[in-house]
């Protein structure tokens, strides 16, 4: 299965992560606050045209 060619997740663990695949590439963008995260993550999820997929990784 190919991956995604646009996506955008949000992980919540010790840090705030976005991560967001354009065109097939993926980067990742760490944040210290949510509410930076998140700002981001809506940002690309609007330029790409997808939602954001948001889960917390397990501890």
């Amino acid at each position: 299965m190919a991956p995604p060619e646009h996506a955008v997740e949000i992980i919540r663990e010790k840090k705030w992560t976005v991560r967001a695949t354009a065109y097939g590439t993926m980067l990742t963008f760490p944040f210290e606050a949510e509410t930076y995260a998140r700002s981001y993550a809506d940002g690309q999820a609007f330029r790409l045209g997808v939602e954001v997929f948001e889960f917390k990784k397990p501890s």
